[in-house]
């Protein structure tokens, strides 16, 4: 076995040409979307006015979408990719002394690309959609944001195809996290506390309680309305959406090579999950060698203020407040779930992604929650020894990897741990002062 590198980095020639469709390779079925109030499955012409079209296609699981494991990524996002892609993995050796464990810790940064998460990996190629469209009078993305990762992507996306940008961004965050509000309006997009005075939806909420924090469903439900008033505009989804899930399967394409350049198969993967396009992208392509009898672990790691996965129901449910999108069979709180808040905005979705709770569902993937506190704890500890902040969000896979390190030492174990660090926490550090007290002397 070979000594691996402290960072692995692939050449421009590695960057995969497709992205993984893992729907197509499952041996059970992740059933279609279902209308919001008729009983039967959704059809296209149903939200033709809501997404891109090519979104629709990969949500419905239309034609190849339903049939090739392999999708060829477009010319145009290839190159525009290549800014930033592929992303390294790195070695937690500093993380390793730390703890004096056992077990090698890689992380997959995903922090490096122009909006500092994940989420540009399918903000961008979203708004291509958009902007590609066969007669397309599409002008405008509209969305919804948590901490406001998602939001900041799509700004920038939006502003490299020629195309306005919406956003509806939780009041909370809104509050909280100006540095991302800032980075939007800088990107071009116009960004809007919500629930906010702009929609009905808002409106009626804030009539009902003013101090509303804000939800992802109630942002969703504003966004859509939003879309709704002018044929121009479209939905963009950064979490929910398995075209979400598509697009980010580049990451763990890109670390199965990496991990094959070193000899070496991961035990565990962990990644945090809000909606779960991040995590169930980045170990996608692993999955089929579970199934096939691998003894790999998958760990979805969530809040334990937010615990859907842990503790929600598998049922049909709605993505957004007010009920106007197709119902999805996910596990959820519910979708009138207003979430406490937590510092980490990105997580505060009352359900998770259909394909993720499907492996949920069926013993792919386990789940673990943490406290809000000892994850800030595990980002301090990360900055220290790595000298990389971890957004509040991706600090939930930190401390998940730190964990299972530790067991794997109590056990006499040489595990190989690998993380999803979805993205930076530099515009989150007023949250980490929050949590941590740091403007206390020490």
């Amino acid at each position: 076995m070979t000594v691996p590198e402290n960072k692995i980095i692939l050449s421009e020639a590695q960057l995969p040409q497709h992205w993984y469709n893992i729907v197509a390779e499952l041996p059970f079925d992740v059933p279609k979307p279902l209308h919001p109030v008729e009983d039967r499955a959704v059809e296209i012409d149903d939200f033709d006015w809501l997404w891109p079209a090519e979104c629709l296609r990969i949500e419905l699981q239309k034609d190849e979408y339903g049939t090739d494991a392999w999708i060829e990524i477009p010319e145009f996002i290839s190159d525009v990719y290549r800014r930033y892609r592929p992303s390294p993995l790195v070695r937690a050796r500093s993380l390793e002394k730390h703890l004096g464990t056992s077990a090698e810790i890689y992380f997959k940064r995903e922090d490096l690309n122009p909006a500092g998460s994940h989420k540009f990996n399918t903000a961008l190629v979203q708004a291509y959609y958009a902007a590609q469209e066969d007669g397309s009078r599409i002008r405008c993305m509209v969305t919804d944001t948590g901490a406001g990762q998602w939001g900041a992507a799509l700004a920038m996306a939006c502003e490299t195809l020629e195309l306005d940008c919406c956003v509806f961004m939780i009041r909370k965050s809104y509050d909280e996290k100006p540095y991302r509000r800032y980075m939007m309006r800088m990107a071009g997009a116009e960004v809007y506390s919500s629930p906010s005075e702009l929609t009905s939806t808002g409106r009626q909420i804030l009539k009902d309680d003013p101090e509303n924090s804000g939800s992802l469903g109630i942002g969703m439900s504003e966004a859509i309305e939003f879309v709704k008033e002018n044929p121009e505009r479209r939905l963009a989804l950064g979490c929910m959406s398995y075209y979400a899930v598509l697009h980010q399967s580049i990451i763990g394409l890109e670390t199965k090579l990496q991990l094959e350049q070193i000899d070496r198969s991961p035990d565990l993967m962990v990644g945090c999950v809000g909606g779960g396009s991040n995590f169930t992208g980045f170990i996608a392509p692993f999955v089929r060698d579970k199934i096939e009898g691998s003894s790999i672990e998958f760990r979805a790691i969530e809040p334990e203020s937010i615990p859907t996965l842990s503790e929600g129901e598998y049922r049909y449910d709605w993505a957004d407040f007010s009920e106007l999108t197709p119902r999805i069979l996910m596990y959820t709180l519910g979708h009138r779930f207003v979430p406490p808040p937590v510092h980490s905005g990105g997580l505060r979705y009352h359900g998770k992604t259909p394909v993720l709770s499907a492996l949920v569902k069926n013993d792919v993937v386990g789940t673990k929650t943490y406290s809000q506190r000892e994850v800030f704890d595990a980002g301090r500890v990360f900055l220290k020894t790595e000298g990389v902040l971890a957004a509040p969000e991706s600090a939930h896979a930190v401390l998940g990897a730190i964990d299972a390190a530790r067991d794997a030492s109590k056990a006499g174990r040489k595990q190989v741990i690998v993380l999803c660090l979805s993205g930076h926490g530099y515009l989150d550090l007023k949250g980490f002062s929050d949590v941590l007290d740091l403007d206390t002397p020490n």
